[in-house]
């Protein structure tokens, strides 16, 4: 999935979290999800990320290849203990939350994900699109309507600009 993609379906399931949730969709949380929802592909030299990360993304992928280790569950698992343990953020949860929806969001490419690295290599996969493909760019679309509707409904939009304005001012 391309990075754009990543981030709005990664913000449609942060946005239906925080309908259901006490969490607050704030320019923190959003934040935290966007950042988390591409940091796994920091294995992919050619990805968003990987060309922002001084080399260590050439690195990863080396050791690891792409979706190897940073598209793990126990990976996953990790950072989010690490990241939680040290802060209890909305910035924070975000970010856990971005890091396992970029996860799910590959589970259903046609490349799949190791879910269960280092214990297995399999790739498990429901395989409903391929990156760049005309399906992504429908998933694309359909998940930017949907983030619309829901932040509407919920009135998540409002709950944002509220936490930006002592930015503002």
């Amino acid at each position: 999935m391309r990075y754009h993609s990543h981030i709005v379906t990664s913000l449609l399931m942060g946005a239906a979290v925080a309908s259901q949730t006490p969490l607050s969709f704030t320019a923190s949380y959003t934040a935290g999800i966007v950042i988390g929802s591409l940091l796994p592909d920091i294995d992919e030299p050619n990805s968003y990320v990987g060309r922002r990360s001084f080399g260590v993304s050439g690195k990863v992928k080396e050791a690891f290849g792409h979706r190897g280790m940073t598209h793990s569950l126990l990976v996953w698992a990790v950072i989010a203990l690490v990241v939680t343990f040290e802060s209890s953020s909305l910035f924070s949860i975000g970010f856990v939350l971005g890091y396992l929806f970029h996860i799910m969001e590959d589970f259903f490419s046609v490349q799949g994900v190791p879910l269960l690295w280092p214990f297995q290599t399999k790739r498990y996969k429901i395989p409903l699109y391929r990156t760049g493909s005309f399906s992504e760019t429908m998933i694309f679309y359909l998940a930017f309507s949907l983030l619309i509707y829901v932040g509407m409904k919920y009135e998540l939009f409002t709950e944002w600009l509220q936490s930006i304005s002592g930015f503002v001012h």
